[in-house]
């Protein structure tokens, strides 16, 4: 008989989790203080990308993400489908939908930037339809837990998602694998500081070569104003497409894998 030992967290500990709406906002504060470190980057190519809000919030979630990157010359897009209250089939059809429009009307492949549920979205949306997709980029995607057990939202998911106890019958109801990485370029950024998803949760174990989990130091709610988790976005995001390499520390500062060997 075969054991498969699977990995079982504890929600992030009860300060972090209270201290989250604190830490997002004071994230949120320190953003125009980074902005000549921000403003260093290169400029986008002009390609779409969607974002894809986190659990309970829309697409005014990310406004200021959205505000940044457009800034920097990409094409960002708000999901368009309101609140994300879950895993629901017409939301994830509507999302799949502005995906397959925006490929046909910039004949190109779309980026995807999902928050917490969002980047489960984006990773299964990649799944399907990998013509057209051309990264994919997670903030704190609890894809490693299919139980939810590992997050502090575990309840007040439940109370809106009554019909689906354990989370992991809604997954499989819609076929989703959703620790399986899609078969495209895919980041996945993950806080030791998360106060809502364990970040071992968030962390993809195996795929293929182009798979790279990233850490940065910010809550789970304001992962997504922080200047250092924008930085790596918009550094993975201005990647020429067939030309994806891993992240490097280096890229802070400006330095490319090749020059810090050299210097």
């Amino acid at each position: 008989m075969r054991y498969v030992l699977r990995e079982k967290f504890r929600p992030p500990s009860e300060f972090l989790n209270l201290t989250e709406p604190f830490r997002a906002m004071t994230e949120l504060g320190l953003l125009p203080m980074a902005e000549p470190w921000l403003n260093s980057l290169r400029g986008g190519d002009g390609h779409p990308v969607i974002i894809i809000p986190g659990f309970t919030v829309g697409d005014r979630s990310t406004v200021v993400m959205r505000k940044f990157l457009s800034a920097l010359g990409f094409l960002p897009c708000g999901w368009k489908q309101g609140v994300n209250f879950g895993v629901r089939p017409e939301l994830f059809e509507g999302v799949s939908e502005l995906l397959a429009g925006l490929h046909r009307e910039y004949d190109c492949r779309i980026s995807l930037v999902g928050q917490s549920l969002g980047g489960i979205y984006a990773r299964e949306m990649a799944k399907l339809n990998p013509d057209a997709v051309r990264q994919v980029i997670t903030l704190g995607s609890p894809f490693n837990d299919p139980e939810g057990d590992a997050s502090n939202l575990s309840e007040l998911y439940k109370m809106f998602n009554p019909e689906h106890t354990p989370k992991s019958a809604q997954f499989r109801k819609q076929q989703w694998d959703i620790g399986k990485p899609p078969p495209v370029p895919t980041t996945a950024i993950y806080s030791k500081w998360d106060g809502v998803c364990h970040w071992r949760a968030c962390i993809q174990h195996g795929g293929h070569d182009q798979v790279e989990n990233i850490e940065v130091m910010a809550s789970h709610t304001g992962m997504g104003v922080s200047a250092q988790t924008l930085y790596v976005i918009a550094d993975r995001l201005s990647q020429r497409r067939k030309h994806w390499k891993p992240f490097h520390i280096g890229h802070y500062f400006g330095i490319s894998p090749l020059e810090s060997e050299l210097s």
